[in-house]
């Protein structure tokens, strides 16, 4: 038997079968970490949204101010309106986007993404301010209570629309 370059040199069988069941082991290891690794990485991209909270508090009792929503327009007219409308974020998917879910993921979605040019760039108080626009222009009643940028506060507030009230007529 003649050998050209680039071929192997002749081998036992049982070198063979060796190397076979080697290159076997570590093609069943590198599936395994490849799938751990998939599951792992799904599971961190569906984290389900904090649970909705049982208490009573809704964004349909005035969770905010009138005032903290016009500092909230401003802030948005400010630091949003170069990329998004206040059309973009009212409206049917808007709110079902956001409906059962607590107030805290809304603030927890747009600190941690917008603006898109300075993720996070804005102060507690000013996401805050325009989580507040964002429920006025969604037609959710004001209150007398400001709403505050704390995550246990946050968490405690269902993102309820005006259609979703029990006893009322849905809005057209």
């Amino acid at each position: 038997m003649t050998l050209r370059p680039g071929d192997d040199p002749p081998r036992r069988d049982g070198a063979k079968r060796r190397l076979r069941w080697a290159a076997w082991i570590a093609a069943v290891w590198i599936a395994a970490a490849c799938a751990l690794g998939a599951l792992s990485g799904a599971a961190r991209a569906q984290q389900a949204p904090s649970p909705a909270p049982t208490a009573a508090r809704t964004t349909q009792s005035g969770v905010y101010t009138t005032q903290q929503a016009a500092r909230g327009r401003d802030v948005y007219a400010g630091a949003c309106t170069a990329c998004h409308t206040p059309a973009a974020h009212s409206g049917g998917v808007f709110t079902n986007t956001w409906t059962g879910r607590s107030v805290w993921d809304l603030y927890d979605f747009i600190a941690g993404s917008m603006p898109q040019t300075d993720p996070g760039g804005l102060s507690p108080e000013e996401y805050v301010q325009v989580v507040a626009y964002l429920l006025q222009i969604n037609r959710m009643p004001a209150g007398r209570e400001v709403l505050s940028p704390d995550r246990a506060m946050l968490s405690t507030i269902r993102f309820d629309t005006a259609t979703a009230r029990p006893g009322r007529a849905p809005d057209r």
